[in-house]
């Protein structure tokens, strides 16, 4: 049964704020804290985090109000065009970003001799994460911008119908689903599951070259993410590559379009599993909300007096409220 606008603003709305909060938080640690900041580990979180953040105050703001008024909010052709290119490229951009992150974390486990010099890092480990931003931009912005796309624009339609210019061309199409969709999400659960495999065959084996204790925060920071994206993402992408073919029967319209719109809520989910996943955020946090929800507490002061006819101390109260 498809889910009505009004239920699909309002949802949005519900998460929207919590995570661009927690995504902010979250985002504060990982650059102030040394540490955080330089462990290669963190640096495709930070990148997944902050895209996050964009997409989240654009696109899906964008999407709140669109559900909340059946109408595009701003119903220019710059404005038209401008939405449909954010919500593709930056989409794209944290779907390869996760993709990579589900590869690099054999790498960094496993071979993490392979990014022991600058040059191995540089191949291994920065150019792949720039490739996974400066890509999708460069392809979505010929897409929307340079190749020429004669459609209509209709105010009740997300993005004004622009959207359709990435699947305008069926061969293009099908490319844009299974390069930027499918095939990332099979890579996210092929890798993930390898990870999941070979973390614990290194752990239980007699001779264990790996020290679980050592990796574990950055196996359960990539299952974590990446299990979202599995259980959410990919029915949308089947579906998606179907309608890009042609061969979507009709019928499935309504279930394909639940599926799109409940996978942006693996963008609204992250910030909380990379909470959760690590241990020193998640203490931070849970110290934070208890100091914002605490009751305010009373200090009583006792303050002697003396009695200026017998000479004796009288004991008073001064309240000294915090």
């Amino acid at each position: 049964m498809p889910v009505s606008y009004p239920i699909r603003s309002l949802l949005y709305l519900i998460f929207l704020i919590p995570s661009v909060i927690c995504a902010i938080f979250c985002l504060y640690h990982f650059i102030t804290n040394r540490a955080l900041r330089n462990a290669l580990n963190n640096h495709v979180v930070i990148f997944i985090l902050g895209f996050g953040v964009f997409l989240n105050m654009t696109d899906m703001i964008w999407f709140v109000d669109f559900y909340r008024t059946r109408r595009v909010p701003i119903f220019t052709r710059a404005f038209c065009f401008t939405w449909a290119y954010i919500d593709y490229a930056v989409f794209v951009v944290i779907t390869l970003l996760v993709t990579w992150a589900s590869i690099e974390r054999h790498i960094l486990i496993f071979h993490h001799n392979l990014t022991a010099t600058p040059i191995k890092r540089f191949f291994l480990h920065y150019l792949p994460l720039a490739i996974c931003v400066v890509y999708p931009f460069a392809y979505y912005f010929v897409i929307y911008f340079v190749l020429p796309c004669e459609i209509v624009l209709k105010e009740t339609r997300i993005g004004c119908g622009v959207l359709d210019c990435a699947q305008s061309i069926t061969a293009v199409g099908v490319w844009d689903s299974l390069v930027h969709n499918v095939v990332p999400i099979c890579m996210i659960a092929i890798f993930s599951l390898a990870l999941l495999a070979r973390v614990w065959y290194s752990k239980y084996r007699v001779h264990q070259r790996i020290h679980w204790r050592n990796y574990r925060k950055m196996a359960i920071q990539l299952l974590s993410i990446t299990g979202i994206y599995l259980i959410i993402v990919f029915p949308s992408m089947v579906l998606f590559t179907m309608d890009a073919a042609g061969v979507l029967d009709p019928s499935a319209y309504d279930f394909y379009s639940s599926t799109y719109y409940f996978s942006y809520f693996t963008v609204l989910l992250t910030p909380f599993v990379s909470v959760v996943a690590l241990p020193e955020l998640r203490s931070k946090l849970r110290r934070m909300f208890q100091f914002f929800l605490s009751p305010r507490c009373v200090r009583s002061n006792r303050v002697a007096t003396i009695n200026p006819m017998t000479r004796t101390r009288t004991p008073a109260i001064a309240q000294v409220a915090h």
